[in-house]
């Protein structure tokens, strides 16, 4: 496991654009406070609280969850609201045995526990198609999510520890983290296997306690983009948002059109790098064009200048 690294956590702040957490702003929704104070009511009562969630994967965010029962008592704080009382979270997913980012709408008051769920039901037909997967074993449940003082206490089925070697093993656990800790009020995350507490997760006993991202750096990509999500559509003018760990802090981006060529391109510099990771933001102009896009994101060798670290994904501008 990797020395832990300063590491800043993104929270989304609208449907495609994820802002660092020094300059997040969540926006309050009088549902989503409507809920809450239920909620509040409930536990004030003695009644227990459950949600209940099914995912369906129908491509980039656009996928919903509703409520299955679990016991959770969580508050994570306000994410996006779409409609109603909808949220766009993230969610996060493997790709070349890195984590990989992507987003989901749920409805449902237990969004921590959602959002995980979303994680175990695992990518979408087009996520799939650009190399997407899942680590978390097919039939995880989650039995709860506890909230408090920063920290969040995730109780999963044994589902979750059962298969695969260290790596998987390893991944799975920075699933969970790196999905838990996009919310506001949880800064580490704490791993049970029914109801019990473990020393370690599987036969590798990957570590399960007080954990946050950069416990995970070592299955983090250098540049791990996080907003827009693959398959979004995105307007002409748009944000790509995430983190990185680049020599001098520094990554490259261009946005290519259907045929390969690039409409539009430049570099930037995330808040930290050469070891230290940090988050990074650009702003994107396309101007009128719109169909589909490929977004490209990597760094150049310090050695021969060649493309190294390369990320893309597709979006539609339109």
């Amino acid at each position: 496991m990797a020395n832990k690294l300063s590491a800043q956590v993104l929270e989304p702040s609208h449907p495609t654009t994820f802002r660092p957490r020094a300059r997040r702003r969540y926006l309050q929704n009088a549902a989503v406070t409507g809920l809450l104070a239920a909620a509040m009511t409930l536990t004030a009562c003695g009644s227990d609280k459950s949600d209940q969630v099914s995912s369906s994967s129908t491509g980039g965010d656009s996928s919903t969850s509703t409520a299955s029962s679990a016991d959770t008592s969580e508050d994570p704080g306000t994410t996006t609201q779409p409609s109603g009382d909808a949220q766009v979270v993230n969610v996060y997913f493997v790709r070349d045995e890195k984590l990989a980012a992507t987003t989901r709408t749920i409805r449902d008051e237990g969004v921590a526990a959602a959002a995980i769920r979303a994680a175990i039901a695992g990518p979408n037909a087009d996520e799939t198609a650009i190399g997407f997967s899942n680590e978390v074993p097919a039939g995880t449940e989650v039995l709860g999510v506890n909230i408090a003082s920063g920290s969040a206490t995730v109780d999963l089925s044994d589902d979750f520890a059962s298969g695969g070697g260290s790596l998987s093993m390893q991944l799975r656990v920075a699933q969970v983290v790196a999905t838990v800790t996009q919310f506001p009020t949880v800064e580490t995350v704490t791993i049970r296997i029914d109801g019990k507490e473990v020393e370690g997760i599987g036969g590798e006993g990957v570590p399960s306690t007080d954990l946050d991202r950069s416990d995970f750096e070592d299955v983090t990509p250098a540049i791990l983009i996080e907003s827009p999500a693959p398959g979004a559509t995105v307007p002409a003018s748009f944000t790509v948002a995430g983190t990185a760990n680049t020599f001098e802090a520094t990554y490259q981006w261009a946005v290519l059109d259907s045929d390969g060529e690039t409409l539009d391109s430049g570099f930037d510099t995330a808040t930290s790098g050469t070891g230290t990771r940090g988050t990074f933001e650009t702003d994107i102009d396309l101007g009128g064009h719109t169909g589909a896009v490929t977004l490209k994101l990597y760094e150049s060798s310090a050695k021969d200048g060649s493309e190294i670290n390369v990320v893309e994904i597709p979006l539609t501008v339109g």
